[in-house]
């Protein structure tokens, strides 16, 4: 039985877009929207400061961007932006079937988005019942 479906999508774009955190908000208010899908609340969004310092020095350190996650009645969408490589990595995941067709076309619109790959994580979502008892029928509440 699967639960949903679960893609991760990494992708380049126009720097400018990829660090306006307004233009990242409204991206995520309009494909939820485009994927019929429901916020419960608004998007959360946090602005990372670009630190010269930090740039380029190792193990990796934030080189500022933006993120932004929305929680959905069916789940939840998330992004992170580095405007300085200019890199986008975002993951959303629904309960319910969506077309990521879709997302790709959005965020092709959205960021200038371009070498966008998307990785379809769905099969781990299959749960399989390897050890099948009578508890596995029952609530959650009830087995505990």
């Amino acid at each position: 039985m699967s639960h949903g479906r679960h893609i991760k999508v990494l992708g380049r774009g126009v720097p400018t877009l990829l660090g306006d955190a307004l233009n990242v908000e409204k991206m995520l208010r309009n494909l939820v929207e485009l994927l019929g899908m429901r916020l419960l609340g608004d998007p959360h969004m946090y602005e990372v400061e670009t630190e010269i310092a930090k740039l380029g020095v190792e193990p990796f350190e934030d080189e500022g961007g933006v993120t932004g996650v929305c929680v959905l009645s069916t789940s939840h969408c998330s992004i992170h932006t580095w405007p300085l490589r200019p890199f986008f990595v975002m993951d959303v995941y629904s309960c319910r079937d969506f077309d990521s067709s879709l997302v790709e076309k959005h965020i092709e619109g959205a960021f200038g988005g371009y070498d966008i790959q998307i990785t379809d994580v769905s099969e781990s979502l299959v749960y399989r019942y390897e050890n099948h008892d009578s508890r596995a029928e029952m609530p959650l509440a009830m087995t505990a």
